[in-house]
This record gives structure tokens, C-alpha cells and sequence, in this order.
């Protein structure tokens, strides 16, 4: 449980370096760098270590998939931060948690407390904020609302996935595979849309972002692989909290009485869920 709680931490961090960051540069260059840096740091590691490898087409296939489909999540993510508040972030996250509860309990007869009273919260509370997202003045495009759905899909889908594959494979090979699909998927974008990639080794706000996110990773997957996807998505939930505080705090968003509102419900549905 540690472990999670220390993700959930750095992965706040890491959210509002992500903002930060994407103000000066495209996302897919910011995606790469990050990338390149965690990858070779991991492969590194994965070489003095001893390790698990696939060894049938199928399995190789699952693992390749689990890791291309998070790829996917990150990329999405990042295109709507560049263009939404972390509050939008925060909720579309929180309403992820409704997928894994219902996956858990309708195929691993993990059965979730309050199950039905725990998903009408969330559904009430995340319906509350996009009701008055409609008066902000700067409104949210339906192409961001897009995108932060099939970020909370991905992350869902490719959750539940890597608990499989924790449980026959080595954690750091997990991560390092994870970030090597994601410098190949946004390696092959950034080169088909022609954007410009950032210098190695300059140094930046990226290389702190790359370190930051590759203990959230490890120490999420180490928290997922000793829990299960449901847990590790309720824990997960003090990651928008704490991206909320920090986001005010160091990006000066403003902070509307709707947020605390449906975020309350969303988190009141979680805790009966959990």
C-alpha cells in the first residue's frame, strides 16, 4: 500500500509538471525526451538485473499491447492538458475508477462495497461538473472532452492488463518495456507530423519530469502487483486530490465551489466503492 500512496504522490507532481511543461513545448516533443531518458535509465537497470522474458507469440502479444495501449493514454492525456485545467483532468480520472470497480466485479468476483450507490455518486458528481463547466468562460472544446475520455479508457484498460501480466513478469521489465512503446508511438508521430525534436542534453524541467515519473511508475506497478487494479485505482484517487492543491497553489488555477461539490460526491462514490 506504500508503494501506491508514494506513486499517487509523484504522480501528482508529475501532473502539474506536465502542464507546466507543455505551455513551452508540443506535447509530443516533451513525450519523446521524457521517453528517451526514462528508457535508456531502464534499460540500464533491466541489464544488471535478472529478469523475465516472454517466451510464446501470445504472451508477447499481451504484453506488447498492455504497454502500447498506456502509450496511448499518455499521449491523449497530454493533448488535453495542453488545452483544459487539471479540475477537468482530475475528474475524468476520477470517473475511471468506475470502469476497474465494474471489470473487477462483473469478471474476478471482486466485489466492491455499495457498488450501486458507490457509481451513482460518481456518475452524479462528474454529470455536476461538466453541468457547470458550461458557464466558464473559457469553455472546454468537445475535442478535449475526447481526449480525457480515451485517457481514462486507456489507463483503465491498460491497468487491469498489467495486473495480468505482474503476475509472471518482473516489475522494472514491465516499466522499461512500458516507456519503450511510448518513445516508439510518440517517436513515429512526432516524425509523421514533422514536429522537431528537443535537445537531449539540455537540461530542463523534462529531465526532472523523467525522473519523477519513473518512481511513480515503478512504485506503482510494485503497489499494483502486490493489490489488485481496483485498490490500486482507489488509492490513486489522493493523485487528483493532491494535483488539485498543487495546481492551485503553483499554477494559480482558480477554484470554484461546483469543484468541491461534485468532487465530493465523485470521492464520497470511491469510498463506498472501496
Amino acid at each position: 500500500m506504500e508503494y501506491l500512496i508514494l506513486s499517487s504522490l509523484f504522480f501528482a507532481i508529475n501532473n502539474v509538471l506536465w502542464k507546466w511543461v507543455v505551455a513551452d513545448y508540443l506535447p509530443l516533443q516533451v513525450i519523446v525526451k521524457r521517453s528517451m531518458i526514462t528508457t535508456l535509465f531502464g534499460v540500464v537497470v533491466l541489464v544488471a538485473t535478472n529478469f523475465t522474458m516472454y517466451t510464446t507469440l501470445s504472451e508477447a502479444l499481451f504484453v506488447n499491447l498492455a504497454c502500447i495501449i498506456g502509450a496511448l493514454g499518455l499521449v491523449f492525456m497530454i493533448y488535453a492538458l495542453k488545452e483544459s485545467t487539471l479540475n477537468n483532468f482530475i475528474h475524468y480520472s476520477l470517473l475511471g475508477s468506475i470502469g476497474t470497480a465494474s471489470y473487477l466485479y462483473f469478471f474476478e468476483d471482486i466485489i466492491p462495497k455499495n457498488y450501486v450507490l458507490g457509481i451513482l455518486c460518481i456518475a452524479l458528481g462528474f454529470c455536476a461538473f461538466l453541468w457547470n463547466q458550461r458557464f466558464n468562460s473559457k469553455a472546454v472544446q468537445f475535442s478535449t472532452h475526447r481526449y480525457l475520455t480515451l485517457m481514462t479508457l486507456c489507463f483503465s484498460v491498460s491497468g487491469i492488463m498489467q495486473w495480468y501480466n505482474l503476475k509472471t513478469y518482473d516489475v522494472v521489465f514491465l516499466a522499461v518495456h512500458q516507456e519503450i512503446e511510448v518513445l516508439i508511438i510518440a517517436g513515429i508521430l512526432i516524425r509523421y507530423l514533422k514536429q522537431p525534436v528537443l535537445t537531449f542534453f539540455k537540461f530542463d524541467y523534462i529531465m526532472l519530469m523523467a525522473l519523477i515519473v519513473a518512481i511513480a511508475i515503478i512504485a506503482g506497478m510494485h503497489g499494483l502487483k502486490t493489490t489488485n487494479p481496483f485498490i490500486s485505482s482507489i488509492v490513486s484517487l489522493t493523485t487528483p486530490i493532491l494535483t488539485m492543491i498543487l495546481a492551485v497553489i503553483v499554477l494559480k488555477e482558480r477554484f470554484k465551489w461546483y469543484y468541491v461539490t461534485s468532487m465530493f460526491m465523485v470521492i464520497l462514490g470511491a469510498w463506498m466503492l472501496s
